[in-house]
């Protein structure tokens, strides 16, 4: 199965998304690419980028504002600060489909998940601010179905969704779990189904990770593939005059 699988999507998420299947949450100016600002964080770019991409980044962006550059290949010009980088990890899961669950996994119950939607997201963006597994913003609910486990007083406890959609891929993201209830195979149990999800939809499963998170054990266990490290670069653009 994995011969036939179209990897090249993969090459540039942000774009492929953004100019594709999610196009109706995506601003542009030339060959610059974003997200609404209130659903994600990210820019779709050139590795190499021009005099006018630098422009129309900083346009699209807005003065003294950060900005995520994957795997950019070009200095940043005058003016521009660098703030940060990540090894940002990327997981193909082309090979989960079809994988029977470990015995070790057998013992997990049923978690009860339920699905989240905006009523959710006061509690989501708490437990995001709590385990910081990357960036959910008020709208990124609207990304995709995500799914929560809450304990017997109601409490959000642990979540994973939907975010980026590119021909034939979805990726799982915002994958965290309260620190009361680590260690319950909640987050595996979490991956597991959106990936179930994905796939009855008709795609394959990608997921992002840093290159230090310790949640890349579990997902090779899973049967995830590491496909890629890049960098990302947050910088901030010129607050001019």
């Amino acid at each position: 199965m994995t011969s036939s699988v179209d990897l090249s999507p993969l090459d540039d998420p942000f774009t492929e998304a953004l100019l594709g299947r999610q196009s109706h949450f995506a601003r542009r100016r030339g060959r610059i690419v974003a997200f609404d600002p209130e659903v994600s964080v990210f820019y779709g770019h050139p590795r190499r980028l021009t005099n006018d991409d630098w422009a129309d980044l900083a346009a699209l962006a807005g003065p003294g504002n950060t900005v995520g550059l994957r795997d950019c290949r070009t200095p940043l010009p005058a003016g521009w600060q660098h703030l940060e980088t990540f090894d940002l990890v990327q997981y193909s899961g082309e090979m989960v489909v079809g994988h029977e669950p470990r015995p070790a996994d057998r013992h997990i119950p049923d978690p009860g998940f339920t699905v989240l939607g905006v009523d959710d997201v006061p509690e989501m963006t708490a437990l995001v601010e709590l385990t910081k597994p990357g960036p959910f913003l008020p709208r990124t609910i609207e990304t995709g179905v995500y799914l929560g486990y809450r304990d017997c007083d109601g409490r959000l406890l642990a979540m994973a969704g939907q975010r980026l959609h590119l021909p034939g891929w979805v990726e799982i993201s915002a994958v965290c779990t309260h620190p009361d209830a680590r260690g319950r195979g909640l987050a595996r149990a979490l991956v597991a189904e959106v990936a179930r999800l994905i796939v009855d939809g008709g795609d394959l499963p990608f997921l992002h990770t840093t290159a230090d998170n310790p949640a890349r054990q579990l997902y090779e266990a899973m049967g995830f593939v590491l496909r890629s490290t890049v960098d990302l670069d947050i910088v901030r653009v010129p607050r001019g005059e």
